[in-house]
């Protein structure tokens, strides 16, 4: 077709513009959270700290901790279009610098529904900011204190196991055994996200007798030899062990005894500091494994 004259020209416009919306808009629909009824888990590769995008059939986003610097930002520009950039759930495990840092990022740049943390007290500068950004923004706050479960769908939910006991305003010499434990299910495949809790923690989850049956396991702690005992993995029985770790980092993180314990237990061991970010696609029924370098 040969388009003549400024009526021509303009209808040409149209239909480029158009076709440009098209393709853009098919696009985000290929990349957007949760097509086809699926959930999508991906555990970040972001040096030595953690953070976890949950992405809903719904379309919800859902972020376990932030990671220790911005690169949390880029992240979720990979992964969640321009077009849907909302964290409608914002979980801080414990507000250690290496979960926290990239939340505060979050605040500034994204919009945020609602927040879940311990509410524990802490001097640490980027903690105070992060508290200060959700009271100017007066971002809905959920404070864990009890187990109890947050549904996301007909089929999908958050259950809370740790802590246990209000830690409002409490400080705490070191806030690990203080991190939230939750486990997300959908239908019948199940992931366990553990901060960086103690064998301590681990044992009071069995003594309770929480229900830590998942298919993946966030191992806790980086895989630091404090977590991840044999009994708590045997309990939580998972496929896959994730392993949120710097590349050559200064603590000597994973352990040689939780990769031990982590083989003896049956898990397939996942290490960001290796393979990248780590992406689940489930539909409630198969587990799918996939890795972005």
């Amino acid at each position: 077709m040969i388009f003549k004259g400024f009526r021509g020209r303009l209808i040409l416009a149209v239909s480029i513009l158009l076709f440009a919306n098209l393709v853009i808009l098919g696009y985000f629909l290929f990349i957007s959270p949760g097509s086809d009824g699926e959930l999508r888990v991906i555990f970040f590769d972001i040096s030595q700290g953690d953070s976890a995008l949950i992405q809903t059939p719904r379309r919800q986003n859902i972020l376990i901790d932030g990671g220790p610097d911005r690169s949390l930002i880029f992240k979720l520009d990979k992964y969640i279009p321009l077009t849907a950039r909302k964290i409608d759930l914002m979980i801080l495990t414990h507000p250690d610098p290496d979960h926290l840092y990239g939340f505060v990022e979050v605040l500034r740049h994204w919009q945020v529904g609602k927040v879940a943390y311990t509410g524990t007290d802490d001097n640490y500068p980027f903690y105070l900011e992060w508290l200060k950004l959700i009271k100017e923004k007066e971002i809905p706050t959920m404070i864990i204190t009890r187990p109890q479960i947050l549904r996301l769908g007909d089929e999908i939910f958050l259950e809370f196991l740790w802590p246990i006991e209000n830690l409002k305003g409490k400080s705490f010499r070191d806030n690990n055994p203080t991190s939230i434990v939750n486990k997300l299910v959908f239908n019948k495949v199940k992931f366990l996200f553990t901060g960086d809790i103690d064998k301590g923690v681990e044992s009071k989850l069995i003594e309770l007798g929480a229900d830590l049956k998942a298919d993946v396991l966030k191992v806790g702690h980086h895989g630091s030899k404090y977590s991840s005992g044999l009994e708590f993995l045997k309990k939580v029985g998972a496929f896959y062990g994730v392993i949120s770790v710097g590349k050559d980092n200064t603590f000597g993180h994973p352990s040689f005894r939780v990769l031990k314990n982590l083989k003896e237990a049956g898990y397939d061991v996942l290490r960001t500091d290796e393979m990248g970010d780590i992406i689940f696609i489930t539909d409630g029924e198969k587990l799918k494994l996939k890795q972005e370098k």
